[in-house]
C-alpha cells in the first residue's frame, strides 16, 4: 500500500483529492483493479478516484448568409472574434451540448448540420485535459443577443474577422470549415 497522493501535473487542482468525498477518509494510491495502475482510492468504503478527460464543443453558427461571431470583451483588437464553445454537462451528447451552447451565448436556437471532427487536447491549463467536438450548425429560430461571453455579429464568411490561435478550438473549427471542399 503506497500512501504518496503526488498527483500529475495534468490532474487539475480541484480534482486532487485528499479525502475520499463519500467518507471523508484520508484517500491512499494503491494498484486497483486487474490492470494494476496505482489509483487513488479510499481504504475505507474502497471508493477510486477516476478523473476523466472534458468534453467539449465549439459551434460555427450560419445564420442569414454568414458566420455568428462571438466578440469577448477585453481580447486584442487584431483577434477579435470567437465561436460559440463550452463544456458539454453530464449525460449531455457532444451534439446536444452544442445546441445549448450556441443558444446560451448566440440566443439563437439551432439545428447541427454536421460534425467537422474532433481532437484530443492534452493541456495543463483550465479545463485540462480535453476532447473537442467542432459542428456546423444552422438557426432555426430565437434572436440574435449577447451573452455573458461577449456581444455577437454576424458576418459574411470571407469577412470573417481574426481569431487568435490561442483560441485554439475556434480556430481550428474555422480553418476546418474553410478546407471543407466546397469553401474553397
Amino acid at each position: 500500500m503506497d500512501s504518496d497522493l503526488s498527483y500529475p501535473d495534468i490532474v487539475l487542482a480541484r480534482l486532487r483529492y485528499r479525502y475520499c468525498p463519500m467518507c471523508t477518509a484520508p484517500l491512499i494510491r494503491r494498484a486497483t483493479g486487474e490492470d494494476g495502475i496505482p489509483r487513488v482510492t479510499c481504504p475505507r468504503c474502497g471508493w477510486v478516484h477516476y478523473p476523466t478527460n472534458i468534453t467539449s464543443v465549439v459551434v460555427l453558427v450560419e445564420h442569414q448568409g454568414g458566420i455568428v461571431a462571438i466578440l469577448p470583451p477585453y481580447v486584442p483588437p487584431e483577434t477579435p472574434a470567437a465561436l460559440p464553445a463550452g463544456h458539454a454537462e453530464y449525460g449531455e451528447s457532444p451534439e446536444q451540448a452544442a445546441v445549448r451552447e450556441a443558444y446560451e451565448e448566440t440566443g439563437l436556437a439551432v439545428e447541427i448540420d454536421r460534425c467537422l471532427g474532433w481532437w484530443y487536447e492534452h493541456t495543463q491549463e483550465y479545463p485540462g485535459p480535453n476532447v473537442r467536438f467542432m459542428f456546423v450548425a444552422h438557426s432555426v429560430g430565437g434572436t440574435l443577443r449577447p451573452s455573458d461571453e461577449g456581444g455577437v455579429a454576424v458576418f459574411p464568411l470571407q469577412e470573417f474577422p481574426p481569431i487568435s490561435p490561442e483560441r485554439s478550438g475556434s480556430y481550428r473549427t474555422l480553418q476546418m470549415y474553410f478546407a471543407e471542399p466546397e469553401k474553397k
